[in-house]
């Protein structure tokens, strides 16, 4: 798995220019759908709709790499599921089936939350939150917590190659010696993570950050025709899964 398929590349589709608050849009209402259900059909079907939206931002790719790098946490979720059910009811079917549906579910948020990080600037997501009446200070941290994500895990990939060429194997050895091999990840990461905070501190003050409330931009965010379709969209969508527990008593 490539951890830099995770970093936001600006592109020129349509999903793309899509203004951050038509997005959010999506994945509120999507999330709740993937919440509320557990039905594992219904789950699936949320999942299958974040495809179109994926092949017109043209970041299959992207989104394919997101999924396959939750592998692990998918099946750990099922088998948590599988064990911790069976053992309460010690019913088969409604374990096996509750614990593809909590599976499924895990899958489709990734899916939810991928697609709209990967499609939707940093910086057009901070002022659209702006606009939204969102304080500054916790719009900033929010954003400045999106940009370091992609710079921890270069520097995680960074520390572990250097790991590997010093002669560290991590994949030999079972499950509670594999754990106790990221150690020496952890430590050199976390030292690194606080010095950059260190140094975002000191450069924020330096620059005076807080002394005045008016904020202002390159360019001004405007929604428009597209992004009010596209909202459309999403709530019609919303409303016929939801009308599937209204007229055919599906959970």
């Amino acid at each position: 798995m490539n951890i830099f398929d995770f970093e936001y590349k600006r592109e020129s589709s349509i999903i793309h220019r899509l203004d951050p608050r038509a997005k959010l849009v999506y994945l509120i209402l999507f999330t709740i759908l993937t919440v509320y259900f557990t039905n594992p059909i219904i789950l699936f079907l949320v999942f299958l709709s974040s495809l179109p939206i994926a092949i017109l931002g043209k970041i299959v790719k992207k989104w394919a790499t997101s999924i396959k790098g939750s592998l692990f946490f998918i099946v750990f979720i099922f088998i948590f599921n599988f064990i911790g059910i069976f053992w309460t009811t010690g019913n088969f079917i409604d374990t096996i089936t509750i614990s593809i549906a909590m599976a499924i579910r895990f899958i489709s948020l990734i899916s939810i939350f991928s697609i709209f990080f990967l499609s939707t600037s940093p910086e057009d997501l901070m002022q659209s939150m702006i606009k939204l009446k969102l304080p500054y200070e916790y719009v900033l941290t929010f954003n400045m917590a999106m940009r370091f994500v992609p710079t921890l895990a270069k520097e995680a990939q960074t520390i572990i190659d250097a790991q590997k060429s010093r002669g560290l194997e991590f994949e030999k050895g079972n499950i509670f010696q594999k754990v106790k091999k990221y150690i020496p990840i952890l430590i050199p990461l976390i030292i690194s993570s606080l010095r950059r905070a260190e140094i975002i501190a000191d450069a924020m003050e330096s620059r005076a950050f807080g002394a005045s409330k008016t904020r202002s931009f390159l360019y001004t965010l405007n929604m428009n025709k597209k992004d009010f379709i596209f909202i459309i969209i999403c709530i019609i969508v919303f409303i016929t899964f939801l009308s599937l527990k209204i007229f055919f008593n599906i959970q």
